[in-house]
């Protein structure tokens, strides 16, 4: 989701809490019309109904400072101030690593998320921090998901790894190294680097983004499926009430606040996410038929790529005297032929032209026209956006060679 997207959803909850506007916080990066925006900071931003709920009826308060020291429930600050009448302290903001963790494992380092660079031991944690433009979840559980199908992968088929490190894959990995001054272990990590991580194996391993690549729908059909909107809203209101109650019967005389959001706020979300990425959800999510066919292809998928995977070690087998695997070979063999047909060089090449078709082309280059066309989208929307499509095909219209005899 967009993060313009997201912090525009934030806008109510924010206004019925008093919190004021979620695009004035340090943290976040916009552009002056509020289209694009990056969230950057070394903590997690609030997300809870209840988180709110208390700030508006005065249960909570944020107060920025550190603690100097403590006396019989006081806080004692070091920007001058004091908390008093705190009878408990909780942490639970920020993450300090363990140093045992390091210990236990004797290493010194990370690469990408192995311990001192040894691909059996994955080592990963909740990553600290936020910095994104686009949000997939605030939760744990979908990252770890494609990480275990990930690195359950390379246990699997070794070979893949192998072959990925031979190309310089533990050259290309970030690296975290200890810390001590900032008490930092090697172990932990933020969020730019576990996506730093993840684009860089999968780049050398291209087989596990392929195992995921469903990931997004399966979530989506998911979610729908065992959260109906109808029933989801009802609860989030119930629980909303019931915090209300329990502060009243407190003691708190705030009055009644209504949950700031409706099915048809909900609808517009959609209706903007649909817009904005050339997109086509519901709120009431994929029909039974759709999820259906989806499965049916997530599954298929799965079992190609295990085929791929075991017939691979058996063709080479089977072809020991080949320099290389066997079977890409082949398919680079029958790749090049059909290419070769296709394109503008050589009758025997693949390439789109013959060097010396270049001079010509620079030639017809310096001469031609750049025209920039701006499309709402980002990079990954914009191959699928309506509005793409439509300035390439009338391109295309324009370019296309005159009809024989005409």
């Amino acid at each position: 989701t967009p993060g313009a997207l997201v912090l525009k959803m934030f806008e109510p909850m924010y206004k019925a809490a008093g919190f004021g506007d979620p695009w004035g916080f340090w943290s976040v990066h916009a552009s002056a019309d509020r289209t694009r925006v990056n969230i950057i900071q070394n903590s997690r931003f609030g997300i809870g109904d209840v988180t709110f709920l208390a700030l508006a009826y005065g249960k909570l308060e944020y107060v920025e400072d550190t603690v100097k020291r403590m006396s019989r429930h006081t806080l004692h600050l070091n920007g001058g101030g004091k908390l008093e009448g705190v009878t408990s302290v909780i942490k639970s903001l920020g993450l300090m690593g363990d140093w045992a963790v390091d210990k236990l494992h004797h290493q010194t380092q990370m690469s990408g998320m192995w311990c001192d660079g040894d691909w059996r031991r994955v080592l990963a944690i909740d990553p600290t921090g936020m910095n994104a433009a686009n949000f997939t979840t605030f939760s744990l559980g979908i990252g770890v998901h494609s990480n275990i199908k990930t690195y359950k992968f390379l246990h699997d088929f070794p070979e893949e790894y192998y072959k990925a490190e031979k190309a310089g894959l533990l050259q290309s990995l970030p690296v975290s190294k200890a810390d001590e001054k900032a008490d930092k272990p090697a172990y932990v990590t933020d969020v730019k680097y576990a996506m730093s991580a993840g684009i860089m194996l999968s780049a050398f391993c291209p087989m596990t983004a392929r195992l995921t690549a469903f990931d997004g729908a399966y979530k989506h059909i998911l979610f729908h499926q065992v959260h109906k909107f109808d029933e989801y809203l009802e609860a989030c209101i119930a629980d909303w009430n019931r915090y209300q109650t329990m502060f009243k019967e407190q003691g708190c005389t705030h009055d009644y606040i209504t949950y700031p959001y409706t099915k048809e706020m909900v609808k517009a979300y959609f209706d903007d996410y649909n817009a904005s990425l050339g997109a086509a959800i519901s709120i009431d999510g994929p029909g039974e038929a759709e999820a259906k066919e989806l499965l049916k292809s997530v599954a298929k998928d799965e079992r190609e790529v295990n085929a791929i995977m075991f017939t691979k070690p058996v063709s080479k087998a089977l072809h020991s005297y080949a320099h290389g695997d066997p079977t890409e070979l082949l398919q680079r063999s029958m790749a090049h032929a059909d290419r070769a047909k296709l394109t503008f060089s050589a009758a025997e090449s693949a390439m789109d032209f013959d060097l010396q078709q270049f001079d010509e082309w620079s030639q017809w280059a310096s001469a031609g026209k750049c025209v920039i066309e701006d499309i709402e989208a980002d990079h990954a929307g914009i191959r699928e956006h309506p509005a793409a499509i439509q300035k390439i095909y009338d391109l295309c219209v324009r370019k296309q060679a005159p009809r024989p005899g005409a």
